[in-house]
């Protein structure tokens, strides 16, 4: 009979390494390394922030997991700046591209589009039963 339990990621970790690497080869035709390496950013003016983005990068590709601007900073280019900064991560790091989840009804849709972001799919019903939109770039 087969019993779950609750595991730390370092009870399993060899586990996983050696059946992922097996996998690895099934799907890449070799052991990969997935190298994540998360990143937090700040934007400030005049010693306050203003704005916020964090995500992460693995293995050639950057997940932006939220860009968060004061209200009274929107339309200025902070969110801009960010986005730029997150770039430049990815870059330095080997990315060839970024995405994203977004509210599909929200504003932010368009500064996302205006930055070069293609919609690549929906999640329906995601979080709170509201539709979700995957946003792309390459970089």
């Amino acid at each position: 009979m087969i019993k779950i339990t609750n595991a730390s990621y370092r009870q399993i970790k060899d586990f996983n390494l050696k059946e992922w690497h097996g996998v690895d080869i099934d799907h890449y035709g070799k052991e990969v390394e997935w190298n994540d390496k998360e990143f937090i950013f700040k934007a400030e003016e005049g010693g306050q922030i203003v704005g916020t983005a964090s995500g992460k990068y693995a293995s050639g590709v950057v997940y932006i997991s939220d860009v968060i601007v004061a209200k009274d900073k929107r339309g200025k280019g902070v969110g801009s700046a960010l986005i730029e900064k997150i770039e430049e991560f990815g870059r330095e790091l080997g990315a060839h591209k970024i995405w994203l989840i977004t509210g599909k009804d929200w504003s932010e849709n368009q500064f996302y589009q205006k930055l070069g972001f293609k919609e690549d799919g929906i999640l329906p019903k995601h979080n709170f039963k509201k539709d979700y939109l995957i946003y792309f770039k390459f970089i």
